[in-house]
C-alpha cells in the first residue's frame, strides 16, 4: 500500500490551519507569539499571515521537487512528509483545544 502523498498532507494542514483560525477564541488565547502578532498586525492580518506561511511551505515543497535530483528528492520528500505529519498533529491538538474551549 502506497503512503498518502505530500499533497494530501498539505491540504489537511491548510484545512486545519483555516479551521484553527475559525475556532480560535481570542479571550482564551495564551500563546505569547500569537498575542504579540495580534497586537502588532490585528487578528485578520495575522490570520492571513498564518495561512500565507502554510502556502509558502507548500511552495517550498513544489520548488524542492522541481530542483532536486531523484535521489535528493527521496530524502527531501521524507523530510517534508515528516514535517507535515508533525504540523498536522499539532494543529489537530490545537483545533481540539479550541473546540473544547468554545464549548465551555
Amino acid at each position: 500500500m502506497k503512503p498518502p502523498s505530500l499533497g494530501i498532507w498539505f491540504l489537511l494542514l491548510l484545512s486545519l490551519n483555516v479551521f484553527d483560525i475559525f475556532t480560535t477564541v481570542p479571550a482564551y488565547e495564551v500563546n505569547p507569539v500569537t498575542l504579540h502578532a495580534w497586537e502588532r498586525l490585528g487578528f485578520f492580518l495575522a490570520a492571513w499571515f498564518k495561512i500565507g506561511l502554510v502556502l509558502f511551505f507548500g511552495l517550498l515543497c513544489v520548488v524542492a521537487r522541481k530542483v532536486a535530483s531523484p535521489n535528493d528528492w527521496k530524502f527531501a520528500k521524507k523530510l517534508f512528509l515528516g514535517l507535515l505529519k508533525v504540523l498536522v498533529a499539532f494543529y489537530v491538538f490545537v483545533v481540539l483545544i479550541n473546540l473544547v474551549v468554545s464549548t465551555i
